[in-house]
This record gives structure tokens, sequence and C-alpha cells, in this order.
């Protein structure tokens, strides 16, 4: 399972005001929701990849658009889970820019990035409702370079999360959008932290090596306390954890990916191989599962997920070929 910081220059500009937004489509023009964006791989080879060509994008109604001028890098762009909204750095000058549905962007006045050495580290995170952003980089060590939350309608900075790097770490967002959970590598089992959108830390724990090692998928509701994790292994399940009892509340199985299962000596854990997993909470009891699968081809399926009756339904299911790198949202 892919796991989803180098310094970092204070970015507390706030992106170009709407009357001087550059779109990519005529203002108004509405496209259906943003099922993935991707990036074209030209090599034959079955068991290697080549990037080719610039970003784009589907929608939902199987029209291809262009996003040009984003950074050729895996993490450098995201959609929000519900296709809203896209967000991505833009290569030549290391400017944040937000694309709305409608191909409004509004593009940053300063750099989301300031070191072009560290560039192709960074990782973009979009809220599910497309509503926060944030970007952090690099490797662990970095603390006193912490990832920086965006409001993605003003571009303002909203607060810096200390202590999060892309190869070790997770950062997403609360159901309600009030909230960041952090999972770091600092333990064996990892760390779990919460904190507002100021970036001050208001829970941490070390959960049970069920949660911990899983946590690489993490989602925390609305209510602050409750986690959702993706328990990865032949026979795969969601797991709900409480960080304030410390307690597993309920685990129930999920359909199987059908991927190849391995064990990872580095973690001593039984992994699904070429496999990412997504979770978001939509309301007070239901998630979002987006589980993609596979490398050349890449498999994707939607599931709704209601933790109060443990029913897992699938809503839709699709395949993406001769991409090298897919970002892909709940639609």
């Amino acid at each position: 399972m892919k796991i989803l910081c180098g310094a970092l220059a204070v970015f507390s500009a706030l992106m170009a005001a709407p009357g001087t937004a550059r779109a990519v489509v005529p203002a108004g023009e509405v496209s259906a929701p943003i099922r993935y964006a991707a990036a074209s791989d030209c090599d034959k080879d079955p068991r290697n990849a080549a990037w080719c060509g610039p970003w784009w994008f589907r929608t939902t109604d199987g029209k291809r658009h262009s996003l040009s001028g984003v950074g050729r890098w895996s993490d450098a762009v995201d959609v929000s889970g519900d296709g809203r909204r896209l967000a991505y750095i833009r290569a030549k000058d290391a400017r944040l820019v937000v694309r709305d549905l409608d191909g409004r962007t509004r593009v940053s006045q300063a750099k989301a990035w300031p070191s072009k050495s560290e560039l192709d580290l960074t990782r973009v995170t979009m809220s599910y409702d497309g509503s926060l952003v944030a970007v952090d980089c690099c490797w662990s060590g970095f603390a006193g370079h912490p990832a920086r939350v965006y409001d993605a309608a003003t571009g303002a900075l909203l607060g810096k999360v200390p202590g999060v790097s892309v190869h070790e770490d997770a950062l997403s967002f609360s159901g309600d959008g009030d909230q960041i959970l952090v999972r770091t590598d600092d333990d064996k089992s990892g760390r779990l932290s919460v904190h507002d959108l100021k970036g001050k830390r208001t829970a941490s724990v070390v959960p049970p090596r069920l949660i911990g090692d899983n946590a690489a998928t993490a989602a925390l509701n609305a209510d602050g306390r409750t986690v959702a994790v993706y328990v990865t292994g032949r026979k795969p399940k969601i797991a709900l954890y409480d960080l304030e009892s410390g307690l597993v509340t309920a685990t129930f199985s999920v359909p199987a990916s059908g991927q190849k299962v391995e064990r990872d000596l580095a973690e001593d854990r039984i992994m699904e191989v070429d496999t990412d997993v997504r979770l978001d909470w939509t309301g007070d009891s239901t998630l979002r599962m987006v589980r993609k699968v596979g490398f050349k081809v890449v498999r994707v399926k939607v599931y709704g997920i209601d933790v109060a009756t443990e029913s897992v339904l699938l809503e839709r299911a699709y395949a993406i070929a001769g991409t090298t790198e897919e970002a892909v949202s709940g639609m």
C-alpha cells in the first residue's frame, strides 16, 4: 500500500482575487465532477512506467481536459473527494493553483514551496469538500518546517502543522473540516495527533498496532474522536478507534481487493501490493472508501459505508489505463 519536510518559507499571501483569476475554460461553464487527474505513461514494458507529457484530468462525463504547467512528480496534484475542485503546484514558479469546477483558477501571489531542490518532494492534500488544502514536503526530521494549511477559496494561510513529512507521515482533514489528523512515525505503532486549523495540537495518542500500522488511511470523524482506518491484508477490514478512550470500538469486513498480499519485512506486517486507499467521512456514520489497485491498468472502486449497520455498498467502478500517476476523487 502506498503511504501517503527541506526549508519552508512563509507563504501567507492570498490567492489572486476572483476578478483577476485566469480561467482554463470560459467562466461559468460548469463541467461534470472530476473523476481523476493523471499523467500518461509512455513505457510499453509491463514492469516499468515512464512519465509522458503533462498532467490532465477526466470528468465523470468521460471528457478529458488538459492541465498544463503542473509539476511532474507524484503528489503535485490532488482532487477533492467530491470531485468539485482540484489543487496543484505549478512547475515554473512553485505557486499553488486551485481550480474550481466551473473552470476558474486562482493562482497564489507567492510560492507554495521556495526551494527548487525540494519541489519535487512536495505533496498537495485536499479535504473531501475541497475547502482546505495542505502542502507539505520531504523526509522526517524537519519539524522546524511545518506543513501549511490554506483556505482553498481565499488562499488565506490558516495554520502550520509541525513535524509532517511526505515519506513517513500522513495528513488528512476531519469530516467537518474543522480539524487535522496527522499520523507520524515517531513510535513503533505510529502516533496520531489532532490539530485545529491554526495548527495547535489538541490530542496525541499512540494507538494499538491494528490502528497505527494502518493509519496512513486514517480519517477523523466530525466528532473529533472517532478514527476510521482501512486494515490491509487478505481479508481487509474497517476499524474504528476512539481517541479519548483508547479503544478499538468496531471492526468489520470489506470486500477483498484481489491483489497479491506480501509481508513487509521492515514493518513486519501483511500488505496488499499496488493498493492505495482513501477514506472520507461523508456524514456522522457514513464513510466513502476509494480503493485504487494495480500498476499498468489501475482499477478503482468506490464504496459507501454505513458504520452503524456495517453495510458496504459498491457505488461505482472503473479502470484507468496508460497512466503513471493518478489522483482520484470519490466520483
